[in-house]
C-alpha cells in the first residue's frame, strides 16, 4: 500500500520522477470519483473541468481569466483510475493520475501522481498538496475559500523547497 503521509513524495516511476500523494478520505469511491470528475464539484476545490468519459476522450479546463486548456484522457476506469494530460503551451505538457481504492473502514484511498512536467519542482508539489487539502475540505462538506493562493500555500512552498532541495 502506498505511503499514507499527507506530504507528497518524489518517487521513481518507471525510470522517471513523479510526485505521489496518498490520502485517505471517509467517503465512498463513487463519492470521491464524482468530486474529481463533475465540473461543478471539481471547480470547488481546483478549477472547472469537463471530461468526455472514456479513454481517449477530451478533457477541458476553464481557468477563468487565465484562459482555457484542453487535453486527452489517457485512462478512464470509473470509479478506480483517471489519468489525463493537457498542454499549457506548445512546449509544456502536464499529466496527472488519480487511483482510487477502497479502505477496510469503508472509506477511499486516493493515490495521486503528478507525472509531467518536471516532478522535482517544488511549486508543483506544493500546488497539488494545496489542491488536495482543498478537496478534503470539500469532501467534509465545507466550501474551500475562493482564492488562487493563501498563507497555507506559502507554507507548503517553503516545505517543498526544503524537501526537494531547490
Amino acid at each position: 500500500m502506498p505511503d499514507s503521509t499527507e506530504f507528497g513524495r518524489l518517487i521513481d516511476l518507471g525510470g522517471r520522477q513523479a510526485v505521489r500523494f496518498a490520502r485517505r478520505y471517509a467517503v465512498s469511491r463513487s463519492e470521491l470519483w464524482n468530486a474529481i470528475t463533475e465540473p461543478d464539484r471539481l471547480a470547488r476545490w481546483a478549477f472547472r473541468g469537463e471530461f468526455e468519459p472514456r479513454t481517449g476522450g477530451r478533457v477541458s479546463f476553464d481557468l477563468g481569466e487565465a484562459g482555457a486548456l484542453e487535453g486527452t484522457i489517457m485512462e478512464w476506469d470509473k470509479p478506480s483510475v483517471l489519468e489525463y494530460e493537457w498542454a499549457m503551451d506548445s512546449e509544456t505538457s502536464w499529466r496527472v493520475r488519480f487511483e482510487l481504492s477502497d479502505t477496510s473502514d469503508g472509506g477511499t484511498l486516493l493515490t495521486f501522481y503528478h507525472l509531467l512536467p518536471d516532478a522535482a519542482q517544488p511549486e508543483f508539489a506544493a500546488g497539488w498538496h494545496w489542491h488536495l487539502d482543498r478537496l478534503s475540505i470539500h469532501l467534509a462538506g465545507s466550501e474551500p475559500p475562493n482564492v488562487a493562493s493563501d498563507a497555507h500555500f506559502d507554507d507548503l512552498m517553503k516545505r517543498y523547497r526544503a524537501d526537494l532541495g531547490t
